[in-house]
């Protein structure tokens, strides 16, 4: 009888070890396997990157491709809402920039977002350098009644342009030194004089025939309008099963363009941003957060997407936020970049991406900003930070188009989110 006894508690036992084990293992989070398709990546920025010019903030092409962005959501069970807000467009019908002496420009010209218009006739006026156009360096110019020849750099284009308006010129014209063509940039609101760009090859031209004592005049047309419409961002939610706190984390990328193909500005973080939650939502992993993967509009005219969306919080939705990663310009590039807000601390959520690209083998460039969609969710006390690749390549030129993208980068940078999603930062709730 004892033997029997003994048998039976024999397999009771191995029988509980076993339903044990089973519901263990049922009961586990889901391992996350990464299964990151380069080819889906590079078929969402040549559709977005498609047409020259095609993601203007508040024109059809901006609409169409946050309808884009709505499908990818649904298609992968998100929970999808969308935030329209207030813009005022920008649209360029005609430009034209001619020299009028034996020089002649040999790259396109482009128009700056916001630029007034100049009447219906045009302009015409001597040149004149000034150097990166601080206030100093006006100090032996006389560029009254003529065009500013300007570099870009150290202060905001419509700052430049307000200070040459103020000291009498009737229009600018400005070129990167660093690149090679004509840059796509914005005055995030409409200027007093017209302002266009040019490639550094042709400005450089001009600055060595004036400086050998010739005089160079050049005939300019700006026929650009102003509209008021809207623009939205596109929020797709991936619903944590064990949330009592309500916390969440975003992640987001703006969807809009210059007039350019914006394939790695910004179609390349919206890409990596759908294929981080595709990833997530078909494996269904269990996070101890929700997430909340957003789209922004109106990015390149000012971070309005981001702006409103940030204001539309009340103050414990802000507190809810355990961090924002914002991915812009993510397709190009050599070295792993980490921008934030230079006044905030950010010290813990730096501290959690130097580890994950640590163990990737990457040592991060630390740097500031606030030209992107991560200042307004720093401004209100959220640790947040830009991710992007760095040289970004042919920034705001037509050269940014799909056939530069690097697929392995925008694996890379899938790698680093979902390390950061699922392994790191939720040591921050513990």
């Amino acid at each position: 009888m004892k033997r029997r006894t003994y048998k039976l508690f024999l397999a009771l036992l191995v029988i509980t070890i076993i339903m044990n084990t089973a519901c263990s293992l049922n009961s586990k989070v889901i391992e996350f396997v990464p299964n990151f398709s380069q080819d889906r990546m590079i078929e969402t920025i040549s559709l977005l990157s498609a047409e020259d010019g095609g993601r203007i903030a508040g024109f059809k092409g901006e609409a169409a491709a946050a309808d884009y962005i709505v499908k990818r959501f649904n298609s992968i069970d998100l929970d999808v809402s969308k935030q329209s807000f207030p813009i005022i467009a920008f649209a360029c019908d005609y430009l034209s920039l001619t020299l009028l002496s034996n020089n002649s420009l040999s790259h396109e010209v482009k128009v700056l977002t916001f630029s007034a218009p100049t009447p219906a006739e045009g302009i015409t006026a001597e040149i004149v350098p000034v150097g990166m156009g601080a206030d100093d360096d006006y100090s032996d110019k006389d560029v009254s009644g003529k065009i500013a020849l300007i570099m870009r750099g150290g202060e905001y284009f419509l700052v430049k342009t307000d200070r040459a308006h103020s000291k009498g010129a009737v229009a600018v014209i400005f070129y990167d030194p660093n690149g090679e063509e004509a840059l796509s940039a914005t005055l995030t609101q409409l200027s007093a004089i017209p302002a266009v760009s040019i490639a550094r090859t042709d400005a450089e031209k001009i600055e060595k025939t004036i400086s050998k004592g010739n005089s160079i005049e050049a005939s300019l047309v700006v026929d650009s309008i102003t509209q008021d419409t809207t623009s939205k961002n596109v929020i797709g939610l991936y619903k944590s099963d064990d949330n009592p706190e309500g916390a969440c984390v975003i992640v987001g990328a703006h969807y809009d363009g210059v007039d350019t193909p914006a394939a790695n500005d910004n179609a390349s973080g919206i890409a990596v941003l759908l294929e981080i939650a595709t990833s997530l939502s078909e494996q269904k992993i269990s996070l101890p957060y929700d997430v909340r993967f957003i789209a922004f509009g109106a990015e390149e005219i000012g971070l309005l997407g981001s702006t409103a969306y940030v204001n539309s919080l009340s103050r414990d939705e802000i507190n809810s936020v355990i961090a924002m990663l914002n991915y812009d310009m993510v397709g190009v590039g050599e070295s792993f970049e980490i921008l934030t807000v230079e006044q905030f601390d950010m010290g813990q959520l730096l501290g959690s991406i130097k580890n994950v690209l640590g163990q990737m083998g990457y040592t991060p460039i630390i740097s500031n900003t606030e030209r992107s969609d991560h200042t307004p969710f720093s401004y209100a006390g959220i640790q947040a930070v830009d991710i992007q690749m760095s040289p970004s390549g042919y920034y705001h030129t037509d050269m940014d188009t799909i056939e530069t993208i690097q697929p392995e980068v925008l694996i890379e940078m899938c790698e680093l989110g979902t390390e950061l999603l699922i392994d790191e930062l939720p040591n921050w709730l513990k």
